[in-house]
C-alpha cells in the first residue's frame, strides 16, 4: 500500500495540472497565443533558471559511486542512439527530436528521487540525487542536441547550423553557467538566487498548463503511437535493462529499486516546453510527457514490488 500511496502522490498532482490546461482551452481561457508565449517564457527564462538553480549549488565533490554514473551514463546514449536509429524511418523530421527526446529524459527530480526517499530512505536518495548531479548536465546537453540535428542536417552546413544554434541555446548557457558556479564553488548572491528560484518555479506548472491546452484527439489518433512507443523505450526498456545489468553486479533490493526508480522515471516535463520552441513537434512531446506519466504508474508498482519479492 505504502508503494502505491507513494506513486500516487507523485503522480496525481502532474495529472491534475494537464487536466486544468485541458479544461482552460475547452473553455477557451488560454489559446494559441497562451501556448506559444508560455513555451517561450518557460524556453527563455524558467527552464534555464530551473537548469542554474538545480545545478548551481550541487557539491561534485562528495563521494560519489562512479560505477553508477558511467552505467546509467552509457545507458543513456545506448537509448539516444537506439531511438534516434528508430527515428529515421519517420518521414517528419519535426518528430524525431521529440521522439527521441521522449526515450531518455525522465522526471527524475519530482518523481525519481521524491519516491527513492518515500520508500528508500535518504541515504538512497543521497545517492539518487548524486547521480542527478552528473545526469542533469548530460540530458539538457543531449535534449539541444537530438532537438537540433534532425532538423539541420548531417551535412556540413547543417553541422555548422547546429553547432551554432546548440552554442546559443538557453538552456544550455544556464547549464554552463551553473557548472561554472558549481565547480568553482561560486556563491549566488541572495537577490539573483531568489530571482532565479521564482522563474524556476514557474517551469514546471507553466509546462503541465500548456501540454493540457495542447492536446486533442486528432494529435492522439495521428501520434499515439510514437508516443506510446518512446513512453515504453523509457518506462520499461531502460529500467529494465539498467536493473539487469546492475543486479549481474551485486545489487539487491533498495539498491536495485533506487536504480529502477531514477531510470524508470516518465518523461520529463520540460521536454515539451523545450521541443515546442526549438520548432519540434511539441504535440507529440507532450503526448509522451502524458502517457508515460500514465503508465509509470503502474509500472513502477509492479518494477518496485518485484525487485521487493524476487530481487
Amino acid at each position: 500500500m505504502n508503494v502505491l500511496f507513494f506513486v500516487f502522490e507523485g503522480v496525481f498532482p502532474v495529472f491534475l495540472l494537464i487536466i486544468i490546461g485541458a479544461v482552460l482551452k475547452n473553455r477557451k481561457v488560454i489559446g494559441p497565443e497562451f501556448s506559444k508565449g508560455a513555451s517561450m517564457v518557460s524556453f527563455k527564462l524558467a527552464l534555464p533558471s530551473l537548469a542554474f538553480t538545480k545545478i548551481a549549488t550541487l557539491d561534485f565533490s562528495q563521494v560519489f559511486i562512479l560505477k553508477e554514473i558511467l552505467i546509467i551514463g552509457g545507458l543513456t546514449l545506448l537509448v539516444t542512439a537506439i531511438s534516434a536509429l528508430i527515428s529515421m524511418r519517420f518521414s517528419d523530421v519535426t518528430q524525431k527530436g521529440a521522439f527521441i527526446q521522449g526515450t531518455f529524459r525522465g522526471n527524475i527530480v519530482i518523481i525519481g528521487i521524491a519516491l527513492t526517499l518515500n520508500l528508500y530512505g535518504e541515504a538512497m536518495a543521497a545517492r539518487a540525487a548524486m547521480i542527478l548531479a552528473f545526469m542533469l548536465p548530460l540530458f539538457n546537453i543531449l535534449a539541444v542536441v537530438v532537438l537540433t540535428l534532425p532538423l539541420h542536417g548531417l551535412n556540413a552546413k547543417g553541422v555548422l547550423k547546429s553547432l551554432k544554434s546548440i552554442a546559443t541555446n538557453p538552456i544550455i548557457m544556464g547549464v554552463a553557467t551553473a557548472m561554472f558556479f558549481s565547480f568553482f564553488r561560486v556563491p549566488v548572491p541572495s537577490i539573483l538566487g531568489k530571482l532565479l528560484g521564482y522563474l524556476a518555479d514557474l517551469a514546471l506548472p507553466l509546462a503541465l498548463i500548456n501540454i493540457g491546452g495542447s492536446l486533442s484527439s486528432q494529435g492522439l489518433k495521428e501520434k499515439g503511437r510514437k508516443a506510446l512507443g518512446s513512453s515504453l523505450i523509457k518506462i520499461v526498456f531502460l529500467p529494465v535493462v539498467a536493473v539487469i545489468i546492475f543486479y549481474t553486479i551485486g545489487y539487491r533490493q533498495d539498491e536495485l529499486g533506487m536504480i529502477f526508480l531514477i531510470t524508470g522515471a516518465p518523461a520529463a516535463v520540460s521536454s515539451h516546453i523545450m521541443a515546442d520552441a526549438m520548432h519540434n513537434d511539441g504535440d507529440l512531446a507532450a503526448l509522451i510527457v502524458m502517457i508515460s506519466t500514465a503508465l509509470a504508474s503502474i509500472t513502477t508498482m509492479a518494477g518496485v514490488s518485484i525487485i521487493q519479492a524476487f530481487l
